[in-house]
């Protein structure tokens, strides 16, 4: 679909079924970043590792609370076409914040042992 294909009201109700879905997993996952910046302080060896593990959770907490902002306003506005935009850009997001989380959870987990 391009942006100056019309958007039906089939596919304005599967986004918003998407949005509110990813809303859940994505508050979920600001949470689960933010215990495993608890985790990281108190298990963690390495001065080094915990300082980088601190950072970049903080960021991925950061990015996963941007895609809860982009959803709730995906879910508020009235454009279809907006929506599309914003589904689009959470998706990405979301998946480049799981991406960090998990490459950052193998070194945490490599720190604790």
């Amino acid at each position: 679909m391009s942006l100056h294909d019309p958007i039906s009201a089939e596919d304005d109700a599967r986004h918003e079924r998407i949005l509110e879905r990813m809303l859940s997993a994505a508050t979920s996952m600001t949470g689960i970043c933010v215990g495993l910046l608890g985790a990281v302080n108190a298990f963690s060896r390495s001065q080094k590792i915990e300082t980088v593990a601190d950072d970049v959770l903080a960021l991925n907490a950061l990015m996963f609370l941007i895609c809860c902002y982009l959803i709730v306003w995906g879910l508020r506005t009235s454009s279809r076409r907006l929506t599309a935009q914003l589904l689009s850009a959470v998706e990405y997001l979301f998946l480049a914040a799981m991406t960090v989380l998990v490459t950052t959870g193998f070194f945490v987990v490599y720190s604790i042992l």
